[in-house]
């Protein structure tokens, strides 16, 4: 994505999401000619979160059955 200095303030919000999801932002001062990269770290979703943690809790879902209870 390339933009310039004068059209970031109305764009920002479209650049940050670009930027998040790993793509570089290209900022172009028209003045002076100086190039500026914008980049984040990808920030996962929940459902991504989520998806990861599926099955960790696997076992019977009454907890006094469960090993160290002494049930």
């Amino acid at each position: 994505m390339k933009l310039s200095t004068r059209s970031l303030a109305r764009a920002f919000p479209k650049a940050k999401a670009a930027a998040r999801k790993g793509r570089a932002v290209e900022i172009v001062d028209d003045r002076t000619g100086e190039k500026f990269i914008l980049t984040a770290k990808p920030t996962k979703t929940f459902g991504e979160l989520a998806a990861q943690a599926k099955g960790v809790h696997q076992g019977p879902r009454d907890l006094s059955t469960r090993e160290g209870f002494g049930g």
